[in-house]
């Protein structure tokens, strides 16, 4: 009989995960799983579990919001490539943005069956000073905003928990002076307030880009840069750029696609990797693994 390694963080989000424990560990048994469930017990759990663990499964399905599908994915890389499983992804986390670039599903029922029958592919996951991360790592604006939240206030306002943290920070808006290079020679300097390097089309629900534009194994990241403004026009190609999803030839966004980028301060920069706390320093550089994991991203046929 085919193992499923569950992995579910009973706290993420409004809880869902825990809610409906009973419906998906029935539809995994339906798919005909023996299944081992493991409700995580605090921070790093679910990294040290799928690192000691899931080299004993066919299948280990994540539960949980993006940090946790973080902390699993952290896991499995330490094991060598061909002991590694297909990863299922139940997003219950108070933004999911990851989800949003997969297309998965809403219903847990729904995500349950994608989880455990999915069809595998291989995606690109990013290192971003030697951490991994499954979607984005980001500097500046709103980005310290997912981990400084408090977990009851994610719970009761959800969404707009982040939004208000946000808005808060337009108030006293930090940049960067950095020169950052990409492998293919480029190189920009200038004041920023925010910069990612992504394989999303979606983060914090507040930055959007076009689906259509994003792929999961092209072996390249998408980087976006935001200069500091400094008069209305900068501010009506952010705005314009943030709505639209077109980047004005001039204006304050800069966006290209890179497979490795490095990134160089005059003081620590703080980095959030998947909208966890990454470390702070002056020199960041983050690259793409190929096709490093493969990942449960729709049915078969």
């Amino acid at each position: 009989m085919r193992q499923l390694l569950y992995i579910y963080n009973p706290m993420a989000g409004r809880q869902r995960g825990r809610a409906a424990l009973a419906e998906i560990v029935e539809t995994f048994a339906k798919q005909g799983y023996e299944i081992t469930v493991h409700p995580t017990k605090g921070k790093g759990d679910a990294a040290e579990v799928a690192a000691r663990q899931g080299g004993s499964f066919d299948r280990v399905v994540c539960c949980g919001g993006d940090g946790t599908l973080n902390e699993v994915v952290r896991g499995l890389l330490v094991l060598p490539a061909d002991q590694r499983p297909v990863i299922g992804y139940i997003p219950a986390g108070t933004t999911n943005d990851f989800s949003r670039t997969l297309g998965l599903p809403k219903s847990m029922a729904r995500l349950a069956e994608v989880a455990g029958a999915g069809k595998p592919r291989p995606i690109d996951v990013g290192e971003a000073a030697g951490q991994p991360f499954t979607y984005v790592a980001a500097f500046g604006l709103f980005t310290d905003v997912a981990y400084s939240t408090p977990q009851s206030t994610k719970n009761m306002l959800g969404h707009f928990a982040y939004v208000l943290g946000g808005a808060g920070k337009l108030i006293n808006m930090p940049n960067y002076h950095m020169t950052v290079y990409a492998q293919d020679g480029r190189e920009i300097e200038g004041d920023f307030i925010y910069g990612m390097v992504g394989n999303t089309v979606s983060v914090g629900g507040l930055v959007n880009l076009p689906k259509d534009k994003v792929y999961l194994d092209d072996g390249l990241f998408e980087v976006l840069l935001i200069r500091h403004p400094k008069g209305i026009e900068d501010w009506q190609s952010i705005l314009v750029a943030l709505t639209t999803q077109e980047v004005v030839e001039g204006g304050a966004v800069i966006g290209f696609t890179a497979k490795e980028v490095t990134f160089r301060c005059d003081c620590p920069v703080a980095w959030t990797v998947d909208g966890e706390f990454g470390g702070q320093r002056e020199v960041t550089q983050v690259r793409n693994l190929h096709r490093e994991l493969v990942l449960a991203c729709g049915t078969d046929g």
